[in-house]
């Protein structure tokens, strides 16, 4: 499974509120509204481990909307284990971006009010990492500028004829996503909630990527949160203008996300209607996105 095809299950999790198997948990830890009760009730949190991972940032985000919260992060401590926990925060400590590695190894800046305010009181240094983290972010993984690439290694004659002569990015550069993503979680979490204005939110909004999303769509999350973000800050109207860049699939988050006015939900769909050009095809097609502005006028 591709990661455009699990953004798709989320977001019929999304839409319908429906639990299905384990496999689904990483569309529950990046959507739930309740974060603190979606870890209590997880099963077997450590396999996979990237699950910790996706809990971490909904405690970054928790912290920077809500405000210090040890029993969330109590929370996440009792159901991971204090051994997983360290092994994440090692983690952090051995990432090889400088930026916010000693403040998200440290497993007091999460535990200790104190240690939190001290943190967030010196805004303009954490604003400036956030930005040049990020930017270096949309630079190098969005838009794919230095990353490095390899030949497509086919299981099959049929993927030799699917996918000849193409070039994928390397399972090094993979590693080193995955190292970095929870501190550019945090670096756009950091953002969305106290400078919302910033141009690097908009263009990872706008900007799709030029290849292939993470499995379990960690990328795209980033994209769907900063969509929403620049939507609440500009309008529906931000879509309308771009509607060329702009996924079906993004589009259908938002308006399950986002409470839109009649008069923006028939802007929107006229806009639709006369897009020019074939679009690429992914889980969401336009009568889908009419399907449910349909249901949001009934």
């Amino acid at each position: 499974m591709c990661g455009y095809c699990y953004e798709g299950i989320m977001l019929h999790v999304v839409e319908t509120g429906q639990r299905y198997t384990k496999g689904y948990r990483f569309s529950y830890l990046q959507e739930s509204d309740d974060i603190k009760t979606e870890i209590q009730q997880l099963e077997d949190p450590t396999n996979p481990e990237p699950l910790i991972d996706l809990a971490f940032c909904r405690l970054y985000d928790h912290y920077f909307t809500h405000g210090f919260d040890a029993g969330l992060f109590n929370t996440l401590q009792n159901k991971f284990g204090q051994e997983a926990v360290q092994a994440y925060l090692a983690k952090r400590q051995a990432c090889h971006h400088d930026l916010y590695r000693a403040e998200l190894s440290q497993i007091e800046l999460l535990s200790d009010e104190t240690h939190w305010n001290r943190f967030m009181a010196n805004q303009e240094r954490i604003h400036n990492q956030a930005l040049e983290l990020l930017d270096s972010y949309y630079d190098w993984w969005v838009l794919g500028i230095g990353k490095e690439k390899e030949m497509r290694k086919p299981n099959s004659n049929d993927e030799n004829l699917l996918f000849p002569d193409e070039l994928i990015t390397t399972s090094a550069e993979w590693d080193k996503f995955q190292a970095l993503y929870p501190t550019l979680f945090f670096a756009l979490s950091y953002l969305i909630n106290h400078h919302s204005e910033s141009d690097i939110i908009r263009k990872i909004a706008l900007t799709n990527l030029k290849d292939g999303a993470d499995i379990w769509t960690k990328d795209l999350w980033l994209q769907r949160k900063a969509m929403i973000t620049c939507v609440r800050h500009d309008g529906f109207s931000l879509i309308v203008d771009n509607l060329s860049q702009i996924r079906y699939e993004l589009i259908y988050y938002v308006l399950l996300k986002v409470t839109i006015n009649p008069a923006e939900l028939i802007m929107l769909k006229e806009a639709i209607l006369a897009e020019q050009g074939d679009r690429l095809i992914g889980t969401v097609e336009r009568e889908h996105l009419f399907e449910l502005m349909d249901q949001l006028t009934a």
